[in-house]
């Protein structure tokens, strides 16, 4: 049941009509890991992975019990519901990878097929019906991806483990089939990123292209300079083309979309002890600016300033830090998924997001998607200790 949910996770938030229709699956996916608690292999997973979990969980639990100094136990109650959520599929997926070798590879090709359908009609929708936003004409999915800057974010998560399956494969010498359907994948779903003109993942998958170039296979100080040195050679190449197509009067026309003058809003509304402890996961933190309302702070890390103070913020940078740290040491296969996905998350968050607590959105796929990999642990470097 756990393993069929975690499938229709990413099938559904590529392709349900609605959000609310990708929420079903997590709470199944909940339930079987409550069902499964004290399992023996339950237990395995926790115990390697302790550190990570402890240092998780205490950040969740202070981001809901901050609503208790701004607001009453009911409205803790639902970020509750959804930390235990997060919680529940940061395990699931380490614990089916540890019962199926292979579902890790199976979540993945569930994702990219899923991202790619959800493009093609995406991409039929702009050039056969006119459907993308009415003031800039970017491209908008259908169903739940209803907004260009989530449509764009999803796209480009998709990307970069589209690239890493390809590389993954490609190092294991698979057939010229599979990499011509994964090209085609990548193709589609790269396509529609760049008209969703979201510049926030443009600028993470560059990021993120970077961080496959260093961890698709080990090499020495100077292999992996002449690696990078490609690379750069190649974004130079890309970004002249998309100089000279147009592509970034496109991009530029928009200016930096007031992010600076909103942080500057929501920093103003922060005021001692609320700078420290925060105002509180269920506060409201829209601002008004030149006449307009803004729903939220657009940074993951303004945003958990504004609700859980700097203390929150200490937390997030310690989850991610010491999370990043644990998957450099993973074992390659997984390594090449999880720290280019979780590189392209912190980049394109410091510009959009809201909430790092909240039900499934393009958050569990940039940031507790690469967490829950950074989990499955190997046989070689599995330790009681979680070290």
């Amino acid at each position: 049941v756990v393993a069929i949910s975690l499938l229709l996770t990413v099938v559904t938030y590529f392709l349900a009509k609605s959000n609310s229709t990708s929420f079903i699956p997590t709470y199944f996916i909940g339930l079987g890991v409550i069902a499964l608690l004290f399992s023996q292999r339950m237990k395995h997973i926790l115990s390697n992975n302790t550190v990570l979990l402890l240092i998780i969980t205490m950040f969740l639990a202070y981001m809901v019990i901050s609503n208790f100094w701004h607001t009453n136990l009911i409205a803790t109650l639902k970020p509750a519901g959804y930390a235990l959520l997060i919680l529940s599929f940061l395990v699931s997926i380490p614990f089916i990878s540890r019962q199926f070798k292979h579902f890790p590879e199976r979540f993945v090709q569930a994702l990219l097929v899923s991202a790619t359908i959800s493009a093609i009609f995406s991409l039929w929708g702009y050039f056969g019906l006119d459907y993308r936003t009415g003031d800039e004409g970017r491209l908008i999915a259908f169903g739940g991806l209803d907004n260009p800057v989530m449509s764009g974010l999803s796209y480009g998560a998709a990307c970069i483990i589209g690239f890493s399956y390809f590389v993954n494969r490609s190092l294991l010498e698979k057939s010229l089939l599979e990499k011509f359907l994964v090209s085609i994948c990548l193709l589609t779903m790269l396509t529609a990123l760049l008209l969703t003109e979201t510049r926030s993942a443009i600028l993470g998958l560059l990021f993120g292209g970077a961080a496959l170039v260093l961890t698709y296979c080990s090499r020495s100080a100077i292999q992996h300079t002449y690696a990078l040195s490609k690379y750069l050679v190649f974004l130079i190449l890309s970004v002249s083309l998309a100089y000279f197509v147009g592509y970034f009067d496109v991009l530029l026309e928009r200016s930096t979309s007031l992010r600076p003058e909103i942080w500057e809003a929501v920093y103003v509304h922060l005021s001692f002890p609320q700078l420290i402890t925060g105002k509180g996961t269920s506060a409201d933190a829209s601002v008004y600016y030149a006449g307009e309302l803004h729903k939220h702070p657009h940074s993951i890390y303004l945003s958990t300033v504004y609700y859980g103070g700097v203390l929150g913020l200490v937390g997030l940078l310690t989850v991610f830090g010491y999370a990043l740290f644990q998957m450099t040491k993973l074992d390659r296969s997984i390594m090449i998924y999880a720290i280019p996905l979780f590189i392209y998350g912190l980049i394109c968050l410091t510009v959009d997001g809201n909430r790092i607590i909240r039900k499934i959105d393009f958050i569990w796929l940039m940031i507790w998607l690469p967490i829950s990999l950074s989990m499955i642990r190997s046989a070689s470097v599995e330790s009681p200790d979680g070290s």
